[in-house]
């Protein structure tokens, strides 16, 4: 992600802030709010510019903060007599019976619901309803679907505001993804401090097994008594498929007053289920490292664990670019190939130019890595002004994926993401807008060298529009060496407004591709509802997975279904 030093001042003081609101069980909703003011007053002095290049979750704050201060029409918030939030907790409390799992019934076309949407608009018609962002573990009959969430955090931080307070969802399936159970949110743990804050990234090692990384803020006190923001990555495990959660287990953490750690992806090694791998993007303003002193920095990095998630090793540095310029890296994937290599693939943003795509390799664990390979050096940014068409962001963040057949394609690695070099139109008010295929690349030799990206689904040769766009594909081996890619598409409408999930499978090794519709129906990005969210936030990417146990063929992801303005969650096995 491209920054600045005057972002990294901001996005750390947020870190620190909302951490803090968070550490004492005796605060009140009063004093939460007024610390959040602060959020909100800092957030002023970022350009629009800038802001664009925030994480979802700090843009989410921010929204977050603006609701909770703007001016009450009746007694405000933490007096006892009303307010938004005090409303909610309330009628969270009375209606809790719904928050006991109940088997969904399927969506329009017969899709499997994921998330409930009797918990929609169950606290209000203003928040908490929105549901976006998945990851989903399948083991053979047991599957688990993880979403970013803002009714978890109506559930959580509306019921118990002392408490600890979760944005993450978790839906499970015990037949097959045929029907789901919404548990209601992630276990956000015990201590008070926790919020867990989403980017779920979820994997499993038996039907029973199943694990859920996310970010994580939290806050200590020092031995002065002082109080010290954590920035961090989560680890919670479920032993009995997905029905219960423990704490989140920190992976990583680092002061969260000169460190803000994001979009972390997690897996583990299906060869010796107990080593697991997660990586992310630190956000360095601490000045205090060798290779970037008394300067800014971003960084891919790994931190990996041999026992199960128990305990997890000092970071890895797998790639970083020092200073205020806008260069920088973002969106790592990390996946482990069938001989226990790791490979990590990201985007690299360079200061002038168009932007990489990279990836990188270990082979002893992810103690160290190998060069850096350039799987694209051309790679268009998506849309126009950092936006996709109904002004809600997009990126070119890669999906990576390996082949753990047993045939002669085995060890193939297939990389996703979306790109607009194959369609930039000019445009009145952007200059030229850039409209995206989803395209995919492959390496047969163990990543040192790529095949030139070709799109999965090209535009069809009876659309009458000028483009359409293609974005947040997925992608996925099965047990036979099939390959599933999906990804969100607009050519049902020539203006490219509507949108529908699309799904492209090949048989043959990415020769050739077969493509069916996964949504029932399509809809427009009516996003800016939900006033937790921010306004141009629809998700930042859904994945694709297999069986991880091989037992099944074929593939199964869950996407998020806007019903006019309501984000919900379905799931497609096919």
């Amino acid at each position: 992600m491209r920054t600045t030093r005057s972002l990294y001042r901001i996005v750390l003081s947020i870190c620190a802030a909302l951490a803090f609101i968070q550490v004492a069980p005796a605060q009140t909703l009063e004093q939460k709010k007024e610390l959040l003011k602060k959020v909100l007053d800092a957030s002023g002095r970022i350009s629009d510019a800038q802001k664009k290049l925030l994480s979802a979750g700090a843009r989410n704050y921010f929204q977050l903060a603006a609701q909770l201060n703007a001016p009450q029409t009746k007694p405000g918030v933490g007096d006892g007599d009303g307010g938004s939030l005090g409303d909610a907790a309330r009628a969270t409390q009375a209606k809790a019976a719904l928050l006991a799992p109940v088997e969904l019934a399927a969506g329009p076309g017969s899709i499997p619901r994921v998330s409930d949407p009797a918990l929609d608009f169950l606290t209000s018609v203003l928040e908490g309803f929105t549901q976006s962002e998945t990851s989903t573990a399948w083991c053979g009959n047991s599957v688990v679907v993880g979403y970013n969430d803002s009714g978890a955090f109506m559930r959580t931080a509306a019921v118990n505001p002392a408490a600890a307070s979760s944005f993450n969802g978790v839906s499970v399936s015990a037949n097959g993804g045929r029907t789901y159970k919404d548990l209601g949110f992630l276990n956000p743990g015990s201590n008070p401090s926790n919020f867990l804050e989403g980017d779920p990234a979820l994997f499993c090692s038996s039907a029973t097994q199943f694990y859920y990384s996310s970010l994580l803020e939290t806050a200590v006190t020092d031995s002065q008594g002082n109080l010290q923001a954590i920035t961090a990555v989560s680890l919670s495990s479920s032993s009995n498929g997905g029905v219960t959660w423990g704490n989140p287990v920190v992976a990583i953490s680092k002061d969260g007053f000169s460190h803000f750690l994001d979009k972390p992806w997690s897996t583990y090694d299906p060869g010796n289920p107990k080593a697991m791998y997660i990586t992310y993007t630190d956000f360095d303003f601490s000045g205090a490292g060798a290779a970037c002193p008394n300067d800014t920095r971003t960084a891919i990095e790994l931190v990996s664990s041999a026992d199960g998630g128990n305990t997890w090793s000092t970071p890895t540095v797998i790639d970083q670019v020092c200073g205020i310029t806008l260069e920088g890296v973002q969106g790592s994937n990390v996946i482990v190939a069938p001989d226990g290599t790791v490979d990590v693939a990201y985007e690299f943003f360079p200061a002038t130019g168009n932007n990489e795509i990279h990836i990188a390799r270990s082979t002893n664990h992810g103690s160290t890595f190998g060069p850096i390979v350039k799987v694209a050096t051309d790679v268009v940014p998506n849309g126009a002004l950092g936006s996709l068409q109904g002004l809600f962001r997009d990126n070119e963040f890669p999906q990576v994926a390996v082949d753990r057949s047993h045939g002669s394609s085995a060890g193939t690695l297939y990389i996703v993401w979306s790109d607009g070099r194959n369609n930039i139109v000019p445009d009145l008010a952007a200059a030229t807008y850039a409209y995206p295929d989803v395209v995919i690349s492959k390496s047969t030799d163990g990543g040192l060298t790529f095949s030139k990206p070709q799109a999965v689904s090209p535009t069809p040769a009876n659309f009458g529009g000028i483009g359409r766009d293609q974005f947040f594909p997925g992608v996925a081996v099965d047990k036979d060496g099939h390959v599933g890619v999906c990804y969100y598409d607009r050519r049902a409408s020539a203006a490219n407004t509507v949108i529908d999930r699309y799904c492209s499978v090949s048989v043959d090794r990415g020769h050739s591709w077969v493509e069916q519709r996964a949504s029932a129906s399509n809809w427009l990005p009516i996003h800016n509802t939900d006033s937790l969210i921010n306004p141009s936030y629809i998700g930042d990417y859904d994945a694709l997975t297999s069986d991880a146990l091989g037992i099944n063929g074929g593939f199964l992801g869950a996407f998020e279904i806007q019903n006019q303005g309501n984000p919900d969650v379905y799931a497609k096995r096919f």
